[in-house]
């Protein structure tokens, strides 16, 4: 299969380097550093499996149209991904988003029908550049978004499979989507909160009433948008905490590096759809809130 891989980040490189080593034709899209440290020593994973993989990288989409287009960047980063690769989306290219919080499908259905909705809970930590350290086996699953069937999910499936990724397939992509964002939700704001691991949030007694209420805040929200869960979010939750307990959720490493995080998309768009239901979500508003309050005391210069 031909695939994209728009965004060579920690996740993105992950996925990119298991479906290269499964024999596709993978392009890795992503920042110059990360592609010249590609291009010149390959890309190397270590962690839960160790193996390095000569792949292709570049800064910038081609004009050649690939099957796939595996959108994997920030999600403030998609509506502009999107743009840039706007030349290289055919008429038989399917763009899947595997990426965090809400929202990235739906721009991706403006440029084309043909769109998948993802998640997964493998965890991935990018070391160096070209680096890439699999921190934890998680599962995926995709579906075309929001809901419904397509012949090439299961092509896609098969591929992801038969590469190393666990993926099953679903008809309802955007139930899923709100249940790992939900996931999130607990993980990445009381992770990044408290600083810890994601095995902390199910190692200390007093964080577990917690994480219940912040799941089912975002619960009763999904449920009053019509959404359907195949799988309980908390049963999500617990399940995503073993599989990457010795992880530091993507905000916090966001915050370790001084960088925007994606907490407008996560807890962000908790709140919004709250307040479109006449529902308020307060404690992800205080989460939202006390980690903006992080990524700005973080920011390189800042005086505080």
């Amino acid at each position: 299969m031909k695939v994209y891989v728009l965004g060579a980040g920690s996740i993105g490189s992950l996925l990119g380097a298991l479906l290269a080593r499964a024999g596709n034709d993978v392009l890795l899209i992503g920042r110059e550093e990360q592609v010249r440290a590609i291009n010149e020593r390959g890309l190397k994973v270590i962690g839960a499996e160790e193996f390095e993989v000569n792949v292709k990288a570049t800064t910038y989409a081609p004009d050649e149209p690939p099957e796939l287009l595996l959108l994997t960047t920030k999600s403030y980063s998609t509506k502009t991904a999107l743009e840039c690769a706007r030349r290289c989306i055919g008429e038989n290219t399917w763009i899947l988003s595997v990426q965090n919080g809400l929202g990235n499908e739906e721009l991706a259905l403006k440029l084309t029908p043909n769109v998948i909705g993802g998640i997964t809970t493998n965890g991935a930590m990018l070391v160096e550049w070209g680096v890439v350290k699999w921190t934890g086996k998680g599962i995926t699953v995709i579906g075309k978004y929001p809901t419904g069937r397509a012949e090439f999910v299961e092509e896609v499936a098969r591929a992801f499979n038969e590469a190393g990724i666990e993926t099953k397939i679903t008809e309802n992509a955007i139930g899923w989507k709100w249940a790992k964002t939900i996931v999130n939700s607990v993980i990445n704001g009381l992770g990044t909160v408290l600083e810890v691991k994601n095995g902390v949030l199910h190692e200390v007694p007093e964080l577990e009433g917690i994480s219940i209420e912040i799941a089912r805040e975002g619960c009763i929200i999904a449920q009053q948008l019509g959404i359907e869960f195949e799988v309980h979010p908390l049963e999500l939750l617990w399940d995503t905490i073993e599989r990457t307990k010795d992880n530091y959720n993507s905000t916090l490493q966001d915050i370790m590096r001084g960088r925007r995080t994606e907490v407008d998309y996560i807890h962000g768009k908790i709140v919004e759809y709250a307040h479109s239901v006449g529902l308020e979500a307060p404690r992800n508003e205080l989460l939202w809130a006390l980690i903006k309050a992080k990524e700005n005391l973080n920011k390189p210069g800042s005086k505080v």
